[in-house]
């Protein structure tokens, strides 16, 4: 599926592109991120944690978020929530806390 960036929220600062291991994204002429080739995102997700204005999401495939499922993340230190907006209406959070999840 790939990251998808909303350019009205998008301020700019860049973080998403130092953070993508596929060197994916780019600034258009308006300084606003994008895909430069939206087939080739891993969907790794580093570029949602480290937006820090919620510009970037993940569009779901049907199998695990139902159909037109988003998925949001906000950082704060080690801490993410993950929120799934489903378009169902319902939403599913869940936190991971990077200290933890890296001690294996």
């Amino acid at each position: 599926m790939g990251a998808i960036t909303d350019k009205t929220k998008c301020i700019g600062c860049g973080r998403c592109m130092d953070v993508c291991p596929g060197n994916l994204i780019r600034k258009n002429t308006e300084g606003k991120a994008y895909l430069k080739n939206e087939e080739d995102c891993w969907s790794c997700a580093s570029c949602i944690k480290e937006c820090p204005v919620g510009a970037i999401f993940l569009r779901l495939p049907a199998e695990f978020g139902g159909v037109r499922a988003d998925m949001h993340a906000k950082t704060d230190n080690n801490i993410t929530e993950w929120e799934i907006d489903r378009a169902d209406g319902k939403k599913i959070v869940f936190i991971t806390d990077t200290n933890e999840a890296n001690k294996y």
